[in-house]
């Protein structure tokens, strides 16, 4: 006879992290804002002349920055009318940081609780993105895409994997399978930059739909009581 061993409960903080993922407009919002700097990028490169269309990456670092300072005030308002009415409110968490490690040392007082309630979203995900974007510089050539999305989407979902917000191993096969039809597909030079960000972008808001209309199906919004006698 197996002994019964009762599986690890989330903490609280936990549940609340991964609550904020539970509508998916997290994903849409980023997902929007990549395919819409990309196509920016993209219109770039074709319409500027050669010596500055290597700027294209300025573009968007913009729109990272921008998404950066507005995502919680976007996200805040969309949440407000989508997902608080239905499941109710929790503490949004916080955004997660880099931090170097310090010297243990020997203190009579206790450390504070670490905090559970806290997203690597913007450092796993976002992030990630974008140092993948920078780090395919000048366009090499055809193997670009190919050799990119399959990285990125091991990435995604290797780094992803434990956190608040994991991807669906065959999602993220989808995504790195994107990458691979450009093996056969010819892909213009300035869009050779540009297009992992429309297709990282396309797939998130794909992702970010899918939850978001299984969510409103499960959890309809409450109706009023109109009608209804006391």
């Amino acid at each position: 006879m197996k002994d019964n061993i009762a599986k690890p409960v989330a903490s609280f903080g936990r549940r609340a992290a991964s609550y904020w993922f539970v509508d998916g407009l997290p994903e849409i919002l980023f997902g929007l804002m990549l395919v819409t700097f990309a196509a920016l990028a993209f219109l770039w490169r074709i319409q500027t002349p050669k010596p500055w269309r290597e700027f294209d990456w300025m573009i968007v670092a913009v729109g990272f920055i921008l998404y950066t300072l507005m995502e919680r005030k976007a996200l805040d308002f969309l949440k407000s009318r989508v997902t608080y009415p239905r499941t109710g409110y929790v503490q949004p968490p916080e955004e997660a940081e880099w931090r170097r490690p310090t010297l243990t040392t020997l203190s009579l007082r206790p450390d504070p609780p670490a905090k559970e309630n806290v997203t690597f979203f913007q450092l796993r995900t976002a992030g990630l993105i974008f140092w993948f974007f920078i780090a395919i510089g000048r366009p090499p050539g055809r193997w670009v895409v190919p050799v990119v999305m399959p990285a990125l989407a091991i990435a995604l979902y290797a780094l992803n994997r434990k956190s608040e917000r994991p991807y669906r191993w065959w999602s993220a096969l989808i995504l790195a399978l994107t990458g691979l039809v450009f093996l056969w597909v010819d892909v213009s030079e300035p869009l050779q930059r540009p297009l992992p960000l429309l297709l990282a972008g396309g797939w998130l808001v794909a992702e970010g739909v899918c939850t978001l209309v299984n969510y409103l199906r499960m959890n309809p919004y409450p109706r009023t009581a109109e009608g209804v006698r006391a």
